[in-house]
């Protein structure tokens, strides 16, 4: 059985649970309503170019993504290490995504100091040719917001990106796109939580735009 299988039935119990980390997703999926996905048709998964990190984080998760295509009916899928000698023309091509980096934000905070509340005299009779008050006043204070002022924040973003090609026209027919801000999990444990979200809402027919939030059981420690 796939990771994406024991994932999946983690997540389950996860909403039986209880509740203790929450995670925001952001998942984006958009098919070509143009393109006739084939699903007799030879489809290879590979991990996309770019940073050597990144597209050895997607290797990881190369089965997991075969596994998904053959649940929507594909037949012929294919990871680069498994495809056979002798196979068929390759119809589409699944590059996978799959990292995590340092953002920076600016957001408004508030400062916080001494705030003036009220005032408080003392008067002291002053005896020596006549009779004279003196007074004195002082501020009181009390601790309390002040301001404001702009400030620039820290926040780690993970993403897991699917991109299906046509071998033919080498145009993008399928694009899904899966993401979390999060300051506090380990991006690995946070990356495989959004390859599994990516999966499960694999859509070749119609648009996927969705901003939720995923409760984990009590307990569950991300870090």
């Amino acid at each position: 059985m796939s990771r994406y299988f024991f994932f999946a039935l983690f997540l389950l119990t996860a909403l039986l649970s209880g509740c203790a980390t929450q995670i925001d997703v952001a998942l984006n999926a958009t098919p070509d309503p143009d393109y006739q996905f084939d699903r007799q048709a030879t489809v290879l998964v590979t991990s996309a170019g770019g940073s050597d990190e990144n597209a050895l984080n997607a290797r990881y998760y190369l089965r997991d993504m075969v596994n998904a295509l053959k649940d929507r009916g594909f037949l012929e899928v294919y990871t680069d290490a498994s495809l056979p000698r002798n196979h068929a023309p390759i119809k589409m091509t699944v590059s996978l995504d799959v990292g995590s980096r340092q953002v920076t934000y600016r957001y408004t905070a508030t400062d916080y100091g001494q705030v003036p509340t009220s005032t408080s005299t003392v008067c002291k009779n002053i005896k020596k040719k006549e009779d004279r008050l003196i007074c004195t006043s002082k501020p009181n204070t009390t601790y309390g917001p002040v301001g404001t002022s702009e400030r620039t924040g820290y926040t780690t973003l993970s993403t897991f990106t699917a991109t299906a090609r046509d071998e033919v026209s080498k145009r993008a027919v399928y694009l899904l796109r899966a993401s979390s801000y999060n300051d506090d999990c380990q991006a690995a444990k946070v990356e495989a939580f959004l390859v599994e979200q990516g999966l499960q809402n694999l859509d070749f027919h119609d648009r996927v735009q969705r901003n939720y939030t995923v409760t984990m059981p009590e307990g569950y420690s991300c870090k």
